[in-house]
């Protein structure tokens, strides 16, 4: 049997069909946490793509988004060379393909954006700055009525909060905090629907930022980071209720040590029972209360009244927290759970 040159264009047609639908298949598992899942897709849509005979504008689009999303797999299982490999040959077919195809700017942008975190990962600050800045220009690019788009706001609003973090890694603080106003600013034009659980992605890129001011003795900058972190973390928790309980109880230990090392220790009393009234006894928080009141036990009387803490309200907050303590099984147990925590706590992106 011949077979023709429309035979050749209808398998062809249909390899890409099926690619399209495991690569939706793949991306929608990495969304659920599926990882191996979604490899196992994204894997056979590749090896489909390897066999195509003809390479059409379709098949380097969908191999596009195939190399991105590998690299976002082999980035969770740790495999970071392939993953800065993946990432790297995806935005370099991102770049021809938007010059014929502007509508591709968003998942250029995308791709940019994963390639500058794997970047970042790797410790190659001016790498993933570039990457950074690369993913914002292709949104920049993208068409007037794709810029109005839940999509395009949430690419604007990660390239930004990605950037703020990188600024801060080389130390530059005034483009950190002028990337992050940017991120919030992204925030708010997303749709309501949308907001609860973007509004957690930029209370953590807050507290990344305060850490990082933290770190570099930047205090009062770290404390209005802070603040911005628990206002947000805040307002996820009243959306979205237990989901968003981690970033509003790291917001809060946080602003104790932030306020603590001010000698805002009245403040810094608030934030640890503010954690401890929403998230309960939780072994961190409670260990975390006793170190606090031991440091305000060896400050000077008239350094805690300065803090708005006179002693009798320190020694009262120890007695409560060493009951919490004593009702839990003591210090030791409380570090022992602690430690638990930490080993089964799920490895970050």
């Amino acid at each position: 049997m011949v077979e023709t040159v429309e035979d050749r264009e209808r398998f062809l047609q249909a390899q890409l069909e099926e690619v399209k639908k495991l690569i939706n298949a793949g991306g929608n598992a990495l969304r659920q946490g599926q990882t191996e899942a979604g490899g196992d897709a994204l894997s056979e849509a590749m090896a489909i793509l390897d066999m195509a005979e003809e390479e059409t504008d379709e098949h380097r689009r969908h191999l596009a988004r195939v190399l991105n999303e590998l690299g976002v797999v082999h980035q969770r299982q740790g495999r970071m060379e392939e993953s800065r490999d993946h990432h790297g040959r995806a935005a370099a077919l991102c770049e021809a393909i938007v010059e014929s195809d502007p509508s591709f700017a968003p998942n250029a942008a995308a791709t940019h954006l994963n390639l500058s975190s794997v970047r970042l990962a790797d410790d190659d600050v001016e790498g993933a700055k570039e990457s950074g800045a690369r993913a914002l220009s292709f949104l920049d690019q993208a068409p007037e009525e794709d810029q109005k788009t839940g999509q395009y706001v949430a690419l604007a609003l990660g390239a930004h909060q990605n950037l703020s973090v990188i600024h801060a890694r080389s130390e530059s603080w005034e483009e950190a905090g002028a990337e992050m106003e940017a991120a919030l600013d992204a925030a708010a034009d997303l749709p309501v629907e949308s907001q609860a659980n973007y509004v957690l992605q930029v209370a953590q890129g807050c507290q990344q930022l305060s850490v990082l001011l933290f770190g570099a003795d930047k205090h009062e900058e770290a404390l209005k980071w802070g603040r911005k972190a628990e206002e947000l973390s805040e307002q996820g928790y009243e959306a979205l209720g237990p989901q968003a309980l981690q970033v509003y109880v790291i917001s809060e230990l946080n602003l104790i040590s932030y306020q603590e090392k001010l000698g805002n220790f009245a403040d810094a009393e608030d934030s640890l029972w503010k954690a401890l009234d929403v998230a309960g006894k939780d072994p961190r928080i409670v260990l975390r209360g006793l170190a606090f009141y031991e440091t305000c036990r060896k400050q000077a009387d008239p350094r805690l009244e300065a803090g708005n803490l006179p002693r009798e309200e320190v020694d009262a907050g120890l007695k409560e927290i060493e009951e919490i303590v004593e009702s839990l099984g003591g210090v030791e147990k409380l570090r022992a759970e602690v430690d638990r925590l930490q080993r089964s706590a799920p490895a970050s992106r």
